[in-house]
């Protein structure tokens, strides 16, 4: 079991429009980080090694590597802590296959490791469970053949970071928190910031050790706990950075630098915004631009406590200006999303024949569930006909910050606690926490968010926390979308579910 304790933050919203607080957070603190040494000694963290999806594989199985001057011995993609960073084209066809060949380690029974899937996170695909990014299906045993994954990325996809990782219910925060997760980048961002093209890119990824038996949470970038990241005077560089471990919220911020935010969860802003903090929780990105210092300066990356909490902050590592300096970029017009991404946003906003549902999340005896149910496999989908905009409440009953997310689409934020809100960015995850209730104590915040499903997205899938611990304790609830003019798409959709047609979550 994980503890509860209740620590507050703020939220700070990201969006076209300047940076401002929405609503107090309570931050889970399911295995909280040590306090950062700031004397730390930076040491060089790679990027992950790049792999194109067609023909790729990924092959689980245990590996052991040092985090923070420990030993771990943990399952792992293709033997390195961190996972390949898959690359492909919009319009390209996913085309890799998963091995597990995972065994039983100090830090994970036998019982993690018996079964796995995939979930291609971000990623607005096909969820067929004959190959495509379906977690309710799909049931790759220990030692079985190689599972083929094979399905199409639209031609219009946005481009930028999305990423994989397992996602077997109960057991997903130990094979993630293991180090079983990788970016996916999809083209790229810069192909709306032609003001950067050619600018030197890094994939930055941060874990945590926490959902380990016995483990610290050992909060690190790209394994190390003090990163040395290089940039030369001046030199403009383009950051992904993912937030891939299980359960631990993250608020960067570059000791007295600010960053360029290009995009969030793979979705772009319409014009590029400088802001202090990256607010990222478990299972969202940033893409941003991060200039270099002076010449033989260090400034400090760090995760910032989140008001009133008063721990110390912990460090992640040091971007540290070096080299010859470089001439600014030729001034270039900016730019942003383009008009589709922008007219998603007008649509969603301004549609009134919408389709609307409220889910609960809640703390139920020793699990977590929506709505007084703890999930199962086999629970009836929320069924809901494609191109059908949708309009969802999320309450939070409970004192811990979660996440809502949601697989094969995007939403847009309309609401946090009754109050409008105009983020002008599109994600596929958002943290839904808590405010102050004028009596010194805290209610849950209610967020209300948009979207709708594109016919690709027909058939089954879920909606979760992503904290993982709540989502393997039943914060999660199956959907299927269907046709709507399929008078029997309701019936198909539920057959999919009933009868122990689902086993693969």
């Amino acid at each position: 079991r994980f503890d509860r304790p209740v620590i507050v933050g703020i939220l700070a919203v990201a969006g076209a429009l300047a940076p401002r607080q929405a609503a107090a957070q309570d931050r889970i603190s399911l295995a909280t980080p040590p306090p950062g040494n700031e004397e730390c000694v930076p040491v060089s963290a790679p990027d992950p090694v790049r792999l194109p999806v067609r023909g790729a594989r990924l092959t689980m199985a245990p590996q052991s590597y040092r985090i923070g001057g420990k030993q771990f011995t943990t399952n792992v993609y293709n033997r390195h802590f961190l996972g390949p960073t898959l690359t492909m084209q919009p319009g390209e066809t996913m085309n890799l296959s998963v091995v597990n060949a995972m065994r039983e380690t100090d830090s994970q029974p036998a019982a993690v490791t018996a079964w796995t899937n995939l979930h291609y996170h971000g990623l607005v695909v096909t969820p067929r469970p004959d190959g495509g990014d379906n977690v309710t299906h799909v049931h790759i045993d220990r030692d079985a053949p190689p599972r083929g994954y094979d399905f199409p990325v639209p031609a219009y996809h946005t481009t930028g970071m999305f990423w994989y990782h397992p996602h077997p219910h109960g057991i997903s925060t130990p094979q993630v928190g293991g180090g079983l997760s990788g970016a996916l980048l999809v083209g790229s961002i810069l192909q709306y910031f032609p003001q950067y093209a050619g600018v030197r890119e890094r994939v930055l990824l941060i874990r945590d050790m926490g959902g380990l038996v016995g483990s610290p949470a050992l909060l690190n970038l790209n394994g190390s706990t003090c990163a040395r990241l290089a940039v030369a005077p001046g030199e403009r560089q383009l950051w992904h950075i993912g937030n891939f471990g299980a359960n631990n919220f993250v608020n960067l911020k570059l000791d007295g630098m600010r960053w360029t935010l290009l995009a969030m969860d793979g979705n772009p802003l319409p014009v590029e915004e400088q802001v202090d903090s990256l607010w990222i929780p478990p299972g969202s990105r940033a893409e941003v631009i991060v200039t270099g210092p002076p010449a033989g300066t260090r400034v400090r990356l760090f995760s910032a406590p989140f008001a009133p909490r008063t721990t110390a902050s912990t460090t992640l590592g040091w971007l540290v200006g070096e080299g010859r300096a470089r001439a600014p970029l030729a001034a270039r017009a900016l730019r942003g999303a383009d008009a589709s991404v922008i007219d998603t946003l007008l649509f969603l906003r301004k549609a009134r024949e919408v389709g609307r549902h409220t889910f609960r999340f809640q703390f139920i005896g020793d699990s977590a569930g929506v709505n007084d149910s703890i999930y199962k496999p086999t629970d009836l989908p929320v069924a809901i006909p494609w191109r059908q905009v949708q309009e969802w409440t999320i309450i939070n009953e409970t004192k811990s910050l979660h996440t809502f997310h949601i697989h094969q689409t995007d939403f847009v934020v309309t609401s946090v606690n009754g109050q409008p809100v105009d983020e002008r960015l599109l994600r596929d995850n958002v943290p839904v926490g808590v405010h102050p209730d004028g009596r010194g104590g805290f209610a849950g915040d209610t967020i209300t968010l948009r979207f709708t499903f594109e016919p690709i997205a027909a058939g089954p899938f879920v909606f979760h926390c992503h904290v993982l611990a709540h989502e393997d304790e039943g914060m999660m609830h199956n959907v299927c979308v269907y046709d709507p003019n399929d008078p029997d798409g309701v019936n198909k959709c539920n057959a999919m579910f009933s009868g122990g047609g689902a086993h693969g979550h």
